[in-house]
């Protein structure tokens, strides 16, 4: 992988090398077309995974969200997130001084991606969506 793989170029504000798109691009190009890679794809693939790691970003596609605020059914404002058919609504718990947070799940496929944090504790786990609908083989999820 070193040898594929360009020195970061330009810096950072505090003087410290920046890894961009282009150099990314650059040696993800260097990785598909490299003699010694040709045949390995495992070898190739952990080669672009660490080269996207040094990017910082995301190997998963962005998602579109919206967000906005608007008077609840009691008047009372409420904020609205939408991502791709999931929507989160945050606002006051209309039976008290509360905050109520309801989260509605497109499909089976978004509630397995959902990832749920309050404060540092997560409340609810991405985890694979199961093959099998509840109820089958061992008496479904408990």
């Amino acid at each position: 992988m070193t040898d594929t793989t360009a020195p970061a170029s330009g810096s950072t504000a505090d003087g410290t090398k920046r890894y961009d798109d282009t150099l990314a691009m650059n040696d993800i190009h260097a990785v598909l077309t490299s003699p010694s890679l040709t045949g390995a794809g495992g070898d190739a693939l952990q080669a672009i995974a660490e080269i996207l790691a040094r990017t910082g970003r995301s190997p998963h596609p962005s998602r579109v969200i919206t967000a906005t605020v608007e008077d609840g059914p009691h008047g009372i404002p409420v904020a609205c997130v939408e991502s791709e058919g999931t929507v989160v609504t945050v606002g006051q718990d209309p039976s008290g001084p509360g905050i109520r947070i309801d989260v509605a799940l497109r499909d089976a496929d978004d509630e397995a991606a959902l990832v749920i944090v309050v404060g540092d504790r997560v409340v609810h786990r991405a985890c694979p969506a199961s093959p099998w609908p509840v109820g089958h083989g061992d008496g479904g999820q408990s």
